[in-house]
C-alpha cells in the first residue's frame, strides 16, 4: 500500500517499516499537501489500519469517515421494508468488497429479495468497495496491467456514477477524480486530457476544477517542457464556463487549488492581450 501511495503521491515521505511482530507494525508517514490527506487518511482508515495523529484536521476526516458509515445504517433501517424481503444470502459479498466490485453491491442493496442483514452488509460496504476500486486502479497501472489512459477512465467513470450518490460516497467520487488526475501527471502525452475533464460537464464540478487545478500546477512547473500542453489549454480551454464554476465553490477547493487555477486563467488570458 505504501508503493502504491509512492507511486501516486510524488512527494509523500515514509520512514523505514518499524515491524514488531506480523501484526504489530508501523511507521510515519509525512504528507506535504493537504489535498492528499482525505485520500491516503481514508484508504488506511478503511483497510484497518490506526491511525495516530495530533494534527485535528486528521481526526476530523477519519471521524467523516465512520461517520458516513452510521449515516449508512441508519439509512438503511429507516428504508428497508423487511415484509418484502425472502431472506436470501449472497455468498460473494466479502469478494465484492476486496475487489472493490461496488456495482454488485448496489445491485444487492436494491433487490428486495434478499435479507435485511445481507442487504445491511451490502449497503455499509459500498465505500470501502469503491476505496478498494480506486487501489485495485492504482495497482493495475502501477503493476502495467492496466495502460494509464485505461486507469485514467476507470477511476473517471467511478467519480460520475451518480448510482453512488445515494451512497454518502460524493467524497469518494472526488478522489477517484484526483487520482486520476495524478495519474495524467505520469505522463507528458495524457496532461491535456485534463483540459479535456476541465471542459467536460461532469455531475459535480469540483472535478472540472480539480482537472483545470492539476493542469495548471504540472504544466507551469516547467513551461518549456509542457510548452505544446499550454497551447493546447490556450486553444482549446473554455475560460468562460471555468470562470463561471469557481467563485461560488472556492471554499471547497485547497488554497493551492484556488491559486493554480487563478494562475491558469491568468496566464490564457495574457496570450489574447
Amino acid at each position: 500500500m505504501l508503493e502504491q501511495f509512492q507511486y501516486l503521491i510524488r512527494d509523500i515521505e515514509t520512514t523505514p517499516m518499524e515491524i514488531n511482530s506480523p501484526n504489530d507494525f508501523s511507521c510515519f508517514i509525512t504528507i506535504p499537501r493537504r489535498s492528499k490527506f482525505v485520500l491516503v487518511i481514508e484508504i488506511l482508515s478503511l483497510n484497518g489500519f490506526k491511525i495516530i495523529s495530533q494534527d485535528p484536521i486528521v481526526k476530523a476526516i477519519i471521524d467523516k469517515v465512520n461517520e458516513r458509515y452510521y449515516e449508512e445504517l441508519a439509512y438503511y433501517a429507516s428504508e428497508v421494508d423487511i415484509k418484502k424481503s425472502v431472506n436470501k444470502t449472497h455468498d460473494s459479498l466479502d469478494k465484492f468488497i476486496n475487489e472493490g466490485s461496488y456495482k454488485e453491491l448496489i445491485g444487492i442493496c436494491k433487490d428486495v429479495t434478499y435479507s435485511p442483514e445481507t442487504v445491511n452488509k451490502a449497503r455499509a460496504s459500498v465505500s470501502r468497495s469503491v476505496t478498494n476500486a480506486i487501489i485495485k486502479v492504482i495497482n493495475d497501472v502501477a503493476t502495467y496491467k492496466l495502460t494509464i489512459d485505461a486507469g485514467i477512465k476507470s477511476l473517471l467513470a467511478i467519480a460520475s456514477d451518480n448510482a453512488l450518490k445515494p451512497f454518502n460516497c460524493s467524497e469518494l467520487m472526488i478522489e477517484a477524480a484526483n487520482v486520476a488526475f495524478e495519474l495524467c501527471a505520469k505522463n507528458a502525452n495524457v496532461l491535456q486530457n485534463l483540459i479535456k475533464f476541465s471542459n467536460h460537464k461532469f455531475s459535480n464540478s469540483i472535478i472540472n476544477l480539480k482537472a483545470a487545478a492539476k493542469f495548471a500546477e504540472i504544466a507551469f512547473s516547467d513551461e518549456t517542457k509542457y510548452d505544446s500542453q499550454i497551447r493546447y489549454a490556450v486553444r482549446e480551454l473554455n475560460i468562460r464556463w471555468l470562470l463561471n464554476l469557481i467563485e461560488p465553490l472556492r471554499d471547497k477547493l485547497s488554497e493551492e487549488e484556488n491559486e493554480s487555477i487563478d494562475l491558469l486563467v491568468t496566464r490564457i488570458q495574457d496570450f489574447f492581450k
